[in-house]
């Protein structure tokens, strides 16, 4: 909800787009709302949806989510309720860098669509080619899952994003634009100032797992 609410900040007035909240059924039952209400004060449509599946625990509890990311923004772009033909699928550990994100972002996408590409996002690699994949917070288009309905969940010992990592790649193109550090506790003034990718100022930072963050984020970004 911090999050939700630092990306509500951000925004000079009400964007002609949509916020969109996937939470677990056994999330506080007011949190939905509270979401919705604070979210279109700032987004023309805002929805909070109930997770389709349920699992808890990383990562069968977070495969089960985005799977349902994946469905509901399928089902909101089908009825029309949703203008956009892409979306990001983003994780509580993340933060805006710029304060025209979501501009950045946008524009990114439609060259990944003239470029045929159905998703952009930061490929990471750990230790040796095989390991090579695009994180799961990422921009996707919203009809992914209809075209690639068996490139979802994976089995619950493994993230989604790793297992079908080499279908994700092939189907994706690295961006300048997200940048991950995992797993990240701390940040500074400085490491803040100095995030960059391949010369670029990333608009969209992925992997601080604490308020460190958010809070530079609001002090950089809303001052």
């Amino acid at each position: 909800m911090d999050l939700a609410k630092l990306i509500c900040e951000i925004e000079p007035g009400v964007r002609d787009s949509e916020f969109v909240l996937i939470y677990r059924k056994d999330c506080d039952y007011r949190c939905h709302k509270h979401f919705e209400t604070l979210a279109r004060m700032r987004f023309a449509r805002a929805y909070a949806k109930m997770a389709f599946n349920h699992e808890t625990g990383w990562p069968g509890g977070s495969n089960m989510l985005a799977h349902s990311a994946f469905m509901a923004m399928s089902m909101l772009y089908q009825s029309k309720e949703i203008t956009s033909d892409g979306f990001l699928l983003f994780e509580p550990d993340c933060i805006p860098l710029t304060r025209d994100w979501i501009n950045q972002l946008s524009e990114e996408w439609e060259k990944t669509k003239a470029l045929g590409k159905e998703a952009f996002g930061h490929w990471h690699q750990q230790a040796g080619a095989e390991t090579l994949h695009m994180n799961g917070n990422a921009v996707f288009s919203c009809s992914f899952i209809d075209r690639h309905p068996q490139l979802m969940i994976g089995p619950s010992t493994v993230g989604w994003d790793f297992f079908y990592r080499e279908h994700y790649i092939g189907l994706s193109r690295d961006s300048d634009l997200i940048y991950q550090h995992y797993n990240r506790h701390e940040m500074t003034q400085g490491e803040w100032a100095t995030i960059g990718k391949n010369g670029t100022r990333p608009a969209f930072f992925h992997g601080i797992k604490t308020n460190h963050g958010r809070d530079l984020a609001r002090a950089n970004l809303l001052a």
